[in-house]
């Protein structure tokens, strides 16, 4: 049996001794364990109010837990309970301000010339350094991947190439067709004398089997497991996850995106069929400040720190002038750091923001930055998934809620026909796009380790452009008339949902 599967059987027991436990115990005891529950839900609830989570978190942990006082009060353990954010990071002996300064030394002040180059680009590169020191660079070279497929084309082909090192941190890796063509190549790798590392996330990967770890690892393959699960099991930090896709080679190549490892991804799964995503492949500098994510992540799982030569060297492309910014986020953060961003491009828009992402759920500043874009005339055009992922339904329903106030303000939004998308692109006006990993919800941005690239180029956003438009012929429109003559049950199920929706 999985761990997945376990996991729920386990949880569903739970529940239902919870439920019945008038079968096992007198009637005097009964009331007072009633009286218990209800005062440790008043306290959570309270703890809650007075915490410092969002406000929408916080109505919708309340309501949870004050109207389903046992379910609410153990899924509040298990979920939302912040534990001082992520605690992992606090128990290491460097902070990743200490790796900055082990790999970059006092460089990473001199990506000011850079930034002043950028005109009224600048204001946004210089948010993004004053949030988390996040360092810019320009000789880099970048070619958009549109989907899985040709995303697994080339990185085939360069993981071939690999001299030195190879780094993988995936999300997601699941076994079958695409992930056996990657393992033979890296297991070939680490017996030529490659280093080949990957670090792979507990819970996106609750499906990898201990077998394969082990093979890896017995042909020379370091592997690390992100914020380990366990099944000891509820504790806070399950939560936490690394939703980061990062390839480097030999720290000359890079990738990295929405595209996880999995035959879906290639359009090979009978359910989703064709698969709609994006990614990056990237050359130059802006690879070492790629790898320098995967170091502190490397870390922070295995307290291995990466500082040879040869894992922070720079690559410049020369002849290249693509200027990209890396925006890293995660729980250990004070603040939303890509959230922030993305808020910040959308004032900053004068003529376009066209957004793609699989997951829409917004808070209030972002919500109310689209709808103002919008009613001042710029175009604000959003593509969610017309096929709702596997298991996610109420996330699509979640999605869908947002969609009434979004419209009335002008926002045109699309429904990628009946298809999956997964792309994770906001393009702003005609010269400065992100793509990554993060998508427009509560979890990438408060939950998740996220990356996104910030393109300055307008070669680089002309393609998105033009990607974005070709999906647009694949989309259905939402109509807004046609929308507001819902049934009044779909609006009841919204309301519902999207009250809830910042604990999805």
């Amino acid at each position: 049996m999985k761990r997945s599967q376990l996991l729920v059987l386990l949880f569903l027991f739970l529940i239902y001794l919870l439920y019945n436990f008038h079968n096992y115990i007198s009637t005097n005891y009964q009331v007072v364990a009633v009286y218990i529950t209800n005062l440790i839900s008043l306290i959570v609830a309270t703890s809650i109010i007075l915490g410092n989570k969002k406000i929408e978190s916080k109505i919708a942990w309340t309501i949870f837990v004050l109207f389903v006082p046992v379910v609410g009060f153990l899924f509040y353990i298990i979920l939302g309970l912040e534990y001082g954010r992520f605690k992992k990071y606090d128990k290491e002996t460097l902070s990743e301000k200490d790796i900055d300064k082990i790999v970059y030394g006092e460089n990473i002040d001199k990506t000011y010339g850079i930034i002043e180059k950028l005109g009224k680009r600048a204001k946004i590169a210089r948010l993004i350094d004053r949030l988390d020191n996040n360092p810019i660079s320009d000789n880099n070279k970048v070619e958009i991947l549109n989907n899985g497929d040709k995303k697994y084309q080339i990185l085939l082909e360069e993981l071939k190439k690999a001299k030195e090192f190879i780094h993988f941190e995936y999300f997601i890796i699941k076994e079958g067709i695409i992930f056996e063509q990657i393992k033979e190549i890296l297991i070939k790798k680490a017996k030529e004398g490659i280093e080949v590392r990957l670090l792979y996330d507990d819970f996106g990967c609750i499906d990898l089997s201990k077998k394969v770890i082990k093979e890896l690892e017995k042909n020379g393959i370091k592997t690390g497991c992100f914020n380990k699960i366990n099944f000891k099991l509820f504790r806070p930090s399950i939560n936490y996850r690394n939703h980061r896709k990062i390839v480097v080679i030999d720290n000359k190549v890079g990738f990295t995106g929405g595209i996880n490892i999995g035959d879906e991804y290639a359009h090979l799964d009978e359910y989703y069929g064709f698969w709609r995503d994006t990614h990056l492949l990237i050359r130059g500098s802006a690879v070492r400040d790629l790898n320098v994510i995967f170091i502190k992540d490397w870390y922070h799982t295995t307290g291995e720190l990466l500082v040879d030569k040869k894992y922070i060297v720079e690559c410049k492309e020369k002849g290249k002038k693509v200027p990209i910014q890396l925006v890293v986020d995660g729980p250990h953060n004070n603040v939303d750091v890509i959230r922030n961003t993305f808020v910040k491009l959308i004032n900053e828009a004068e003529k376009r923001v066209w957004i793609a992402t699989p997951y829409l759920i917004l808070d209030h500043e972002l919500s109310s930055a689209l709808k103002i874009a919008a009613a001042s005339g710029v175009d604000v055009r959003i593509i969610v998934p017309g096929l709702h992922d596997k298991g996610k339904k109420i996330v699509y329903k979640a999605t869908e809620s947002f969609f009434h106030e979004l419209l009335e303000y002008g926002v045109k939004i699309y429904k990628y026909s009946n298809l999956f998308m997964h792309s994770k692109v906001l393009i702003v006006d005609d010269d400065v796009a992100s793509v990554g990993t993060a998508n427009f919800d509560y979890r990438s941005f408060d939950l998740h380790f996220e990356v996104v690239a910030i393109l300055y180029s307008k070669v680089e956003v002309q393609k998105l452009i033009e990607a974005y438009e070709d999906d647009l012929i694949k989309c259905n429109q939402v109509m807004p008339e046609i929308w507001q003559k819902r049934s009044f049950s779909q609006r009841i199920i919204e309301s519902l949902v999207k009250i809830f929706s910042p604990l999805l």
